[in-house]
């Protein structure tokens, strides 16, 4: 999947998920790097490619518990490691 496409998505959904913050550019952003960044992590240590439908389903899981509700059981490893990786850098990115 190209840089393009994940940035899309990303900035289709994100604006979405975080209409209700001032500026939702920064945290858009974050998301964005941190999931490309794990995108090429994952295919390059394990030639798994992290598809555009994992991380729909990662957002959803991620909005989810935004809204206070607990990670689908029925996320893939990679849905649950995206989806932990974004709760990681919000928690980080709403305490600055």
């Amino acid at each position: 999947m190209s840089d393009d496409a994940f940035s899309l998505l990303m900035r289709t959904l994100g604006e979405q998920m975080f209409a209700r913050e001032n500026d939702p550019t920064g945290v858009v952003a974050m998301l964005l790097s941190e999931t490309l960044r794990f995108r090429d992590k994952l295919k390059n240590d394990a030639g798994i490619v992290l598809t555009v439908e994992d991380t729909r389903i990662a957002l959803d899981a991620l909005e989810g518990h935004l809204g206070g509700q607990p990670l689908p059981t029925s996320l893939t490893s990679e849905q649950q490691n995206l989806t932990q990786i974004w709760i990681d850098r919000l928690t980080t990115f709403r305490s600055r």
